[in-house]
């Protein structure tokens, strides 16, 4: 039965940690939080130069330079949240170690709103994007109905990864040197500035093992309004049920061990 004082408790010191979080990213700097939707347009704009002007790649489902332009910020946007959400959170109970010792606190809060904080400022960029989409006449609406479920998945995806790795980082240090070297890794590895049609069809299998190749292909066609593609959609859900829900419930059976290491 759920105890709806603590949910409403954990509610209220979840929100209170997310704007603080969200508060502090910004603070002292001249843009403050227009640096949320500045930062990505910047990395668009230098991946679009060199990819699309410089190396002229087209996407064969796009044959348009604007349609490689859109095609890399549908994927180019997610992974940013993606990327920032799992590099911040990995060391974010080490950089609390003094907090966490002195109270009494839900310390799954402080991972988890640094995961959040990095989607809302996703959230802003997409945005962005359908605003394009709409004035360049290419807006699918009937495609968008998928975006809440996408959403959904990339939250429980990122939450367990992040929580988990935060809890690891705590027992071994190295791994917030380690993550971000996986991520860069990873960034390579999914189909973000090339079109998976572009890869040999007898390496497509490997996306199955890739994280995050599902998520973006279908936040790219989703957007594009290109069809869905089931083996991303099957492999999104196993990686949010292996590495989601798993990290979840690592995160709080590895919980009682942190007196120990903080």
């Amino acid at each position: 039965m759920i105890n709806h004082r603590w949910l409403r408790d954990w509610g209220f010191v979840f929100v209170l940690w997310l704007k603080r979080d969200l508060k502090s990213r910004y603070t002292g700097s001249f843009g403050g939080a227009l640096w949320g939707i500045l930062n990505p347009l910047m990395t668009v704009a230098v991946f679009y130069v060199v990819f699309a002007v410089v190396l002229k790649i087209r996407i064969p489902e796009l044959a348009s330079e604007s349609g490689y332009f859109y095609f890399l910020l549908a994927g180019l946007l997610p992974w940013m949240g993606i990327s920032e959400g799992l590099s911040r959170a990995v060391g974010s109970l080490v950089a609390q170690e003094q907090f966490i010792q002195k109270l009494v606190f839900p310390i799954e809060i402080i991972p988890a709103t640094v995961v959040v904080s990095s989607f809302v400022t996703q959230l802003v960029g997409l945005l962005i994007l359908l605003a394009l989409l709409a004035a360049g006449g290419v807006l699918h609406l009937s495609s968008l109905v998928w975006l809440p479920f996408l959403f959904i998945a990339q939250l429980i995806l990122c939450l367990g990864m992040g929580m988990l790795f935060a809890i690891l980082t705590v027992h071994v240090k190295d791994l917030a040197q380690l993550v971000p070297v996986f991520l860069q890794v990873f960034f390579y590895l999914t189909p973000i500035i090339y079109a998976r049609s572009m890869v040999p069809a007898k390496y497509h299998y490997l996306y199955a093992f890739n994280p995050f190749a599902g998520l973006i292909d279908l936040y790219q066609r989703v957007f594009l309004g290109l069809p869905l593609n089931p083996d991303s959609a099957l492999s999104l859900a196993i990686w949010v049920l292996i590495a989601g829900a798993g990290g979840l419930l690592m995160f709080r059976a590895l919980k009682p061990t942190l007196g120990d290491y903080l």
